[in-house]
């Protein structure tokens, strides 16, 4: 466990000590919010191919899909059914994609789905891994430690200050 997975472990813990300060939706927003630089990250190091290209649509039809195709496709979502509050950020990867919208960030769409990433991430026998994902994770680390915290001190003492009221 590296230096950042540690300190977000202590900031998790220390949420859930004070989860019942927070509804659902001011707890979204604070996630969302601390998750838009991972996606700005995602989005930078994305890489981009220099020509469109056919990607199967379903029913054996094709659709072209234009370069920028992956970056434009990481969004902020949570999964469907998580019984944890948590919002993941990342490529959506299909029309079934059992993802949803998350309160406080653009509501997601599978119209842009890139099923593709893990072969640019990982690489391919024809294709070099580039590890995007894993840059993008260091180079966000710091600043979405900041909104996080940033955040949790926003809500938390807007919802002490309606406790006093």
């Amino acid at each position: 466990m590296n230096k950042f997975e540690k300190e977000l472990a202590a900031v998790i813990k220390k949420l859930d000590s004070v989860k019942f300060l927070f509804d659902d939706k001011d707890f979204e927003k604070i996630l969302a919010e601390a998750a838009a630089p991972a996606q700005d990250a995602i989005k930078a190091e994305a890489p981009q191919s220099n020509k469109s290209h056919l990607m199967a649509d379903g029913g054996g039809s094709y659709k072209r899909v234009k370069p920028g195709n992956l970056k434009r496709s990481v969004q902020i979502f949570k999964a469907k059914g998580h019984k944890n509050r948590s919002v993941l950020v990342g490529p959506i990867v299909s029309k079934k994609s059992k993802v949803k919208s998350v309160e406080g960030a653009k509501r997601v769409s599978r119209a842009r789905r890139a099923f593709y990433w893990k072969f640019m991430h990982y690489g391919t026998a024809r294709i070099p891994a580039t590890r995007f994902m894993d840059k993008a994770r260091s180079r966000a680390a710091g600043a979405v430690m900041l909104k996080l915290k940033a955040g949790v001190k926003k809500y938390a003492r807007k919802e002490v200050q309606k406790i006093f009221e």
